[in-house]
């Protein structure tokens, strides 16, 4: 049995099944050490790359492991670190186009591995805030055994980390402002809980702390049924998922025709969020354009409701469940709950959302005739149609363009953030464009520079329509749809009730934190040293150009570096104007 070992930049990713573009002599040409450099408070990271030309069991723990396949080989692999490490062994996924790419961070300590089939291993160190500056060392070993054989050690692959005399922001110093959705009633379907249940209430702490970890700043609610049609998924697509979403409020209608409103998961989901940090904002939606899917049936036409909200109640007159049809039952519903919010003290951070308006006489409508009812509501949206930009930019508060409004309507963003100081703006990517974006198939680079190009083009922060929904098996194909693979998540159901990471989700995170850094920066004036660091990654320097008059982005490498060394060198030059300040 031969094995090949190497090891990568935290950004490696492969194409399992490609053995042209991956084979032995890839592994043979890497990297058999790695140089990392970090802040104190901040994390290195670096993978092993392992390729065997037999089965074997790649182990990360301690325990022993028989293979239930004769003659299987145990590969295990440790660290000698200068700082604690964690240690994931990475899985791999079903992309669009065949081939599975590393992406999973397991919390499992043994997969087994057929010959040819490269596998690699995730090591990530904290650096503690009195670590001294300076140069550390450590090493990666692999031990070979079988059965009851001793180990053999048949490999050590050496690297370092040089801490730079710089401690990484406080959270509370922060200002990125991360709007990554949440699907809830999904990730009750995934668990197997029922909605709101103290299970599910359960289950949903893991993952709001990877999300308060990664810097979200939003709380999502969600008050109607239904608000995105299940995103289409009664169609034909090549996977079953369920994707719809329900109402957190529970509504009651009593015998004598008074209609309560019950808050109490929403409270708890709001507290939960603000124990992990997440408190800048609470993001309604299901109030302001509802998605409809009349092709599918799923419409109410009974509804006379300008945007088609679906409330719930449950009619204690005859036992039954219903929806509101009439505009003041709705009406009543909505002032409530602005009344619970200015009762509660959040009404200011309230921000009744919008998923892509397409209609502008329609939302006109509807955000018209919900001031009407609760003037003291604030409307954020995420914009896909450039002319909107325009048409609705100054009632909505918290502006969010799709990357091409933020291209073509960039001068007109700019003028906003200057006349409207006290508003939020942000940008996002979906399904589309091709790049930059966070799909298994994309460059992890990517990801890491949504925080960049959020610094660069002055704005506040970034939206992702989804962090946490699935198809019905996203561990064994996270396929679905017309979608690229990878849009719909950024960790993954485990099967102990929490979330498991994702290398996109780590490099999402090393963007922010770039952008965190960039930003301290320019607040101390260190702006030509800014400009030098811009210049390592960012290609295209007018962010008016990054999309063609056809809507299309351009080149993925005429847009950002593709090269990992231009952000360590970014880093360097952002660390060293730091350190002396």
């Amino acid at each position: 049995m031969s094995v090949y070992f190497a090891l990568a930049d935290e950004t490696f990713k492969y194409a399992a099944g490609n053995a042209f573009f991956f084979n032995k002599n890839t592994v043979e040409a890497m990297p058999k050490n790695a140089e990392l450099l970090a802040a104190k408070g901040d994390t290195a990271a670096f993978q092993l790359v392992l390729l065997s030309d037999e089965r074997v069991a790649v182990s990360v723990g301690k325990s022993q492991w028989f293979s239930q396949k004769t003659g299987t080989p145990v590969l295990r692999i440790s660290v000698d670190a200068p700082f604690e490490a964690e240690v994931n062994l990475i899985g791999a996924v079903l992309d669009d186009d065949g081939y599975r790419r590393p992406d999973i961070l397991l919390t499992q300590d043994v997969i087994e591995v057929e010959g040819g089939i490269p596998q690699t291993v995730y090591f990530e160190m904290m650096i503690p805030f009195d670590a001294k500056a300076g140069k550390y060392d450590g090493s990666v070993s692999v031990c070979q055994s079988l059965n009851f054989a001793d180990e053999v050690k048949i490999a050590t692959l050496p690297f370092s980390v040089e801490v730079a005399d710089f401690e990484m922001p406080e959270k509370s110093e922060r200002r990125f402002h991360l709007d990554l959705w949440q699907h809830n009633s999904n990730i009750a379907r995934k668990h197997d809980v029922s909605l709101w249940s103290d299970e599910h209430f359960a289950v949903m702490e893991s993952y709001v702390k990877t999300l308060g970890e990664l810097g979200q700043s939003a709380a999502t609610v969600i008050v109607a049924d239904g608000t995105w049609s299940g995103q289409g998924c009664m169609g034909d697509y090549r996977r079953e998922a369920n994707m719809f979403e329900y109402s957190i409020i529970s509504t009651t209608r009593s015998k004598d025709g008074k209609y309560s409103y019950d808050y109490t998961a929403m409270r708890r989901y709001i507290d939960l969020c603000a124990k992990y940090g997440i408190d800048a904002e609470i993001e309604v939606f299901g109030l302001v354009n509802i998605w409809g899917a009349p092709q599918y049936g799923f419409t109410d036409e009974r509804i006379e409701y300008p945007d088609g909200m679906h409330i719930r109640y449950f009619d204690e007159a005859d036992g039954n469940y219903k929806y509101m049809t009439k505009v003041d039952d709705i009406d009543a519903f909505i002032r409530s709950l602005a009344d619970y919010f200015i009762h509660e003290g959040l009404i200011d951070k309230v921000r009744v959302a919008a998923d892509e308006p397409g209609d502008m006489e329609r939302f006109r409508t509807s955000i018209t005739h919900l001031l009407k009812v609760a003037p003291e509501f604030r409307l954020k949206a995420a914009i896909n149609h450039a002319e909107f930009i325009a048409e609705f930019g100054k009632e909505i508060d918290d502006f969010v363009p799709f990357i091409h409004g933020l291209s073509v309507e960039y001068d007109k963003l700019m003028e906003y953030t200057e006349t409207y100081a006290d508003k939020r703006f942000l940008w996002y990517v979906c399904c589309g464009p091709d790049h930059p974006n966070t799909f298994i198939c994309s460059d992890l680079l990517e990801s890491r520079f949504i925080g960049i190009l959020t610094s660069y083009t002055g704005l506040d922060g970034f939206l992702r329509w989804a962090y946490s929904i699935f198809p019905d098996h996203p561990r064994d194909d996270l396929r679905y749809g017309t979608w690229h693979c990878g849009d719909v998540n950024f960790v993954y159901p485990a099967y102990n009730g929490k979330a498991l990471l994702s290398l996109r989700y780590k490099q999402l995170k090393r963007g922010i934190d770039d952008y965190e850094l960039i930003e301290l920066a320019k607040a101390e004036g260190f702006g030509e040293i800014v400009k030098k660091a811009f210049d390592c990654v960012v290609r295209e320097k007018d962010p008016r150009k990054l999309m063609k008059a056809d809507g299309n982005p351009i080149e993925k490498e005429n847009i950002l570096s593709l090269d990992p060394a231009d952000y360590k060198k970014m880093r360097r030059l952002i660390y060293s104007a730091l350190e002396k300040k």
